[in-house]
């Protein structure tokens, strides 16, 4: 009996190429169902990137709402978690719910205030005194014997100072512990006048206009200093020079470590210094320019349309002066700045229009109150709102206020 059963077995070949064919056949169908999925999930968060920064809105809602009081005075500036305020007493660090971080109190007529990356410098123009903060506060006071023209902090602390006196211009540098680490006379009947400076983030590369109108023409000189490895081996750490003829650059600003952008009556020239500065691009321009605005990847300038009564012409430029878009708006503003999201921000005070940097008007309102910040609180649709007695984090209105 035992014998006959196993008689009736067999050995069942198997086919381990056709398993293996329907083990792939299976894989490849689950990523295909797997690759259906995340693109579909991709391009419904493409479609909603692309309707949102297209989308124009023109009301928005309060998600939180801080009462303030500051003076009429009080002027504001973005920095870090939220913005310094700053008036002819005093500056504070204040954050968004109105916690003041630090406030340093000073005496001044005329105050000026640089920023980069961390730190802030304020100086009061023709005082003696230099106040050097970051986001713990006061780190160094830097006296001076002579009145202070321009004042350039780095995202390190370092200070550049821009002095005058009896026909003599004089250049300082400072580093983050109010240690002196250069300094030189610019004689005014010999070089000409100093009109600006810039300091780039890393402290390194120091920038300097000069006006000459000796000989009847005004002409203008930019000087570049290296304080690094470029500019240990030259002279006085000069490390280039540039002259133009009939030309006045009364604004020089630096857009990030590499790049210089210098402003004249006749137009714009950027330069690379990294290694040794060489122009990189220049821009002629023969309208009128009403206003100017940058930061560390474009420049922006402002133009009378004359078509129209108060028309205005707004050109962003990179920092090889190529253009970018060219926006027309009617909109009469105090102030026009670049936030930190590269939105223009155009405002005066009681109204406020933002343009995305491909030229859509992506906001437009009227306040109920007069208003004297606004900047980007992060994502596609925050920003806070600076009344004279409030702070607003407003959201703008996508939905109908029950679902959004």
């Amino acid at each position: 009996m035992g014998d006959q059963r196993k008689n009736n077995l067999r050995i069942v070949e198997t086919n381990w190429d056709e398993i293996e064919q329907k083990i792939h056949e299976h894989r490849m169908r689950r990523l295909r169902r797997i690759a259906i999925v995340v693109g579909v999930c991709v391009a419904v968060i493409v479609v909603c990137y692309v309707y949102m920064q297209h989308k124009t809105y023109d009301d928005y809602k309060v998600t939180e709402e801080i009462s303030r009081s500051d003076t009429s005075a009080a002027r504001y500036l973005a920095y870090e978690k939220g913005y310094l305020k700053y008036s002819n007493d005093g500056i504070s660090y204040v954050t968004v719910d109105n916690t003041v971080l630090w406030n340093q109190s000073y005496g001044m007529e005329d105050p000026m205030v640089q920023t980069c990356g961390p730190y802030v410098a304020a100086a009061d123009r023709q005082g003696e005194i230099i106040y050097v903060m970051n986001e713990d506060g006061l780190q160094t006071e830097i006296s001076v014997s002579m009145p202070v023209s321009r004042v350039e902090v780095s995202s390190k602390g370092a200070v550049a100072v821009l002095m005058e006196d009896s026909g003599t211009g004089y250049l300082s540098l400072y580093d983050a512990g109010g240690d002196l680490l250069a300094e030189g006379a610019i004689y005014m009947e010999n070089s000409g006048t100093p009109m600006d400076i810039a300091l780039s983030a890393d402290g390194n590369n120091l920038a300097v206009s000069i006006v000459d109108v000796s000989s009847g023409a005004a002409a203008t000189t930019i000087n570049f200093y290296n304080f690094g490895s470029s500019g240990k081996n030259q002279v006085d750490n000069l490390v280039a020079s540039f002259t133009y003829e009939d030309t006045i650059v009364p604004q020089l600003v630096f857009a990030g470590d590499d790049s210089l952008l210098a402003f004249a009556d006749t137009g714009v020239y950027t330069f690379l210094v990294s290694g040794m500065p060489t122009e990189s691009g220049s821009l002629s321009v023969s309208e009128e320019i009403q206003s100017i605005f940058y930061d560390d990847s474009y420049f922006g300038l402002v133009y009378s349309d004359t078509s129209k009564d108060a028309g205005r012409i707004i050109k962003i430029y990179d920092t090889a002066c190529k253009e970018q878009v060219s926006i027309e708006t009617e909109f009469s503003y105090d102030s026009i700045t670049f936030l930190d999201n590269h939105e223009i921000c155009l405002l005066n005070s009681a109204q406020c229009s933002i343009f995305t940097l491909g030229g859509l008007q992506k906001f437009t309102c009227e306040f109920d109150e007069e208003i004297c910040g606004f900047f980007h609180a992060g994502g596609f649709r925050n920003y806070v709102v600076l009344k004279e007695n409030a702070t607003e984090v407003i959201r703008l209105r996508l939905l109908p206020d029950f679902i959004s």
